[in-house]
């Protein structure tokens, strides 16, 4: 396996004020997580798109649709083998919704996205943020589109009786 990583583009948490009570996340702390991947989008797809938007052509079927925009199972494949390579587990792989979830422990976790994993505490809530841009190997870099989940900080306030 490749040891070139690439930042993730987009990926560096923008706020940080207010975070109290955090330490390192504990190695085995279980963590869940999305890979958001790239959607194939052709020139003829894109045109297609173009037109049903104008009103010119009419809509894709769902199987149309998840064929021409969905991710591409050659990305599937070799996302699931970086995940693999790194100890995690694929919990579901949809090629229709571009997404690979994934479960491990907060160290595989950092060693796959090339982070520092931190555990915040707020009253009786805890979760996960990093400060630094997530990163994946350059032989995976072009199909990941994102990552959701290792940045857990609240952006809404506590419900309350009135919402």
């Amino acid at each position: 396996m490749s040891t070139d990583r690439v930042p993730l583009e987009g990926s560096r948490p923008r706020w940080t004020a207010g975070i109290q009570d955090c330490g390192d996340a504990p190695a085995a702390y279980p963590v869940e997580a999305t890979i958001v991947v790239r959607r194939r989008r052709g020139p003829e797809s894109q045109a297609r798109i173009e037109a049903i938007m104008r009103g010119e052509a009419a809509p894709m079927s769902r199987d149309e649709a998840a064929q021409s925009l969905g991710a591409d199972p050659e990305d599937l494949r070799n996302i699931t083998e970086f995940v693999h390579a790194h100890g995690l587990a694929v919990t579901q792989s949809d090629a229709r919704q571009s997404s690979v979830k994934i479960s491990g422990t907060a160290a595989q976790m950092e060693a796959a996205f090339g982070v520092k994993l931190r555990l915040c505490r707020s009253g009786s809530q805890s979760y996960l943020y990093y400060d630094e841009p997530l990163s994946v190997p350059s032989s995976v870099a072009g199909s990941v589109a994102g990552v959701l989940g290792l940045d857990q900080r609240p952006i809404a306030g506590p419900r309350t009786e009135a919402g």
